[in-house]
């Protein structure tokens, strides 16, 4: 017989696999207990989709099946248990970087009754060994760059930084000031093409786009980007940045369905300030709904073009990261 990953010679015995029908409510309470400071109205409208779904026991009991190996998909994450009560939390996502399967941990939450007690540090150190026996070659996670002790203890349960992005957000009404001087905004030309793929490239890099969601097949200005298009029914809108008859920036917007719209900068690596402040403006002008607007940035890049333009910092976000060599998988169907 093969062994529980989740036994208690392996984690702590108050550790158990999260069961959705039956724990999917408390856990969206207890993350919204843990984060009210720092949620946003995407992130309330994600909790409320949670408790709908709980509400649904056929559905949540639908999605249950879904969650199998013969689905080539785990259950999605970890409790912990204590007092009768779930004060802990820990979600394990599959992901895919660059064609290789890999987990995200989020929603890592513990109970303000029962911190100090290294219960973070054990979920993430059993999520870790099941990610491991699984033959995964890596882990990711977030953490707020505000939550030092977070990142104290992803960083001694092995994590390495590998970026930090900063997500800017805009929700007034558009001004009618003029564009700086020397910049002229029209539409992206087909021959701008291999500059704004190069920059987009350079600003969000393929290990990060799983998560960055820049749909890549909706933007070239070919045939097969056309074609993408009309099959997709979603069609974005580029504005380009010329100075002294010199490409200097690119700028994208895209429909969202969530909270905010989409925004995505391409600029070389001497960035044109001006010529950023002058796209954020023509965008806020131009979209064809008035939404918010948001955009995802390398942390302390055109900080001064982002304000000026009317943005401000929504948050920043450590991009963490552990590799670890596959072991053989362990076949259990009662583990995670």
């Amino acid at each position: 017989m093969q062994t529980d990953i989740l036994t208690p010679t392996a984690a702590n015995s108050h550790i158990r696999r999260l069961e959705v029908s039956r724990d999917l409510e408390a856990v969206a309470d207890l993350v919204e207990l843990c984060f009210t400071d720092t949620l946003d109205p995407e992130g309330r409208s994600y909790l409320k989709q949670m408790r709908q779904a709980a509400q649904h026991a056929r559905l949540v009991g639908w999605a249950n099946n879904l969650y199998n190996e013969s689905a080539a998909m785990p259950q999605s994450g970890l409790v912990w248990e204590e007092e009768n009560r779930l004060v802990g939390n820990l979600s394990l996502i599959p992901i895919n970087v660059q064609g290789k399967r890999g987990y995200l941990i989020a929603n890592v939450a513990v109970h303000h009754d029962f911190r100090g007690r290294g219960i973070g540090r054990i979920l993430t150190e059993t999520a870790l060994e099941i990610a491991r026996s699984r033959g995964a070659p890596a882990v990711w996670l977030q953490v707020r760059d505000d939550n030092p002790i977070a990142v104290h203890i992803y960083q001694r349960t092995g994590f390495k930084e590998k970026a930090r992005r900063s997500s800017w957000l805009n929700t007034s009404e558009a001004d009618n000031g003029s564009l700086p001087p020397g910049i002229s905004i029209g539409s992206r030309q087909t021959a701008h093409w291999s500059n704004q793929r190069d920059w987009l490239r350079n600003i969000y890099p393929r290990e990060l786009s799983w998560h960055l969601q820049l749909d890549w097949k909706s933007l070239p200005p070919n045939l097969s980007g056309i074609l993408y298009r009309w099959l997709t029914m979603e069609f974005p809108r580029h504005w380009a940045a010329i100075k002294e008859g010199r490409l200097v920036g690119l700028l994208t917007w895209v429909r969202s369905g969530g909270y905010a719209d989409q925004l995505w900068l391409a600029v070389p690596e001497e960035i044109d300030d001006e010529a950023v402040t002058g796209l954020l403006k023509a965008a806020r002008r131009r979209v064809p709904l008035r939404r918010p607007l948001s955009v995802n940035l390398p942390a302390g890049l055109a900080v001064q073009s982002m304000q000026a333009g009317g943005f401000n910092t929504h948050q920043t976000l450590i991009w963490m990261e552990q590799r670890f060599s596959p072991v053989t998988t362990i076949r259990d169907e009662s583990r995670i």
